[in-house]
């Protein structure tokens, strides 16, 4: 808990700005965790050091005004850079086409949606610009997205600021019982291992001793049919 302790001192210390440029930074394209900027907001709202109303206005500002921006780098610089990136198997221009015939079909989704997952969330905005998403559609799927979004995890911050003597007793009994299944695999996984061991011996024994007596009944058997001349007597 000393951690979340910090980032909590942090967003007391610089306030709305903390909740602000990540929730920027992330929209606009940067991999950063903007939503746990926007929770740990929530929390420290709860805890009486920010206003939750303005928590969410300034998160869906941001997010909206990132996205904005990611949109017009997108639109502006998109296409060479992904040129400049054909070498990797992942901008080759066949994946390329997929996704600009996937953003044609469901672009306006894709940006609301990708609003609640961590990597559409940071790229759907460049994309969106790539593809000559148009602009009206755009902003009003990314304006109702990024205001939902910050309404519903602005307050998942806030309550579980309310909650964090309970969070923290979940944390403890959850790391407690993780830490007794991983003991409980790391044991069966031994067992195992010994008993596969074990009886992979016990197979190779039964199949040399299977071995050796086809070995003695051939050899009988070429006894049986080719038995020893007895030599000629005088």
């Amino acid at each position: 808990m000393e951690d979340f302790s910090f980032l909590i001192q942090l967003i007391r210390t610089y306030g709305y700005w903390v909740v602000g440029v990540s929730i920027f930074l992330e929209c606009m394209g940067v991999p950063f965790p903007g939503e746990t900027g926007l929770i740990l907001g929530g929390v420290a709202a709860s805890l009486g050091h920010l206003d939750l109303t303005l928590v969410i206005v300034v998160a869906a500002f941001a997010a909206v005004l990132g996205d904005n921006v990611g949109y017009f780098i997108g639109k502006k610089f998109g296409r060479r850079i992904i040129k400049r990136l054909e070498k990797f198997p992942i901008f080759k221009a066949e994946h390329i086409e997929k996704a600009e015939k996937f953003y044609k079909d469901h672009g306006s989704k894709t940006v609301f949606l990708g609003r609640f997952t961590a990597i559409l969330r940071t790229y759907s905005a460049l994309f969106a610009g790539i593809f000559d998403m148009h602009y009206t559609t755009f902003f009003l799927y990314n304006l109702s997205g990024g205001v939902l979004w910050s309404i519903i995890f602005g307050f998942v911050g806030f309550i579980i600021g309310n909650n964090l003597p309970l969070l923290g007793k979940i944390i403890t009994d959850f790391n407690l019982f993780f830490w007794v299944i991983v003991g409980a695999i790391v044991v069966w996984l031994v067992a195992k291992h010994f008993l596969v061991k074990r009886q992979k011996k016990r197979d190779e024994s039964l199949h040399q001793a299977h071995k050796a007596s086809e070995n003695t009944m051939q050899t009988e058997h070429h006894h049986v049919t080719h038995p020893k001349k007895q030599p000629d007597q005088d």
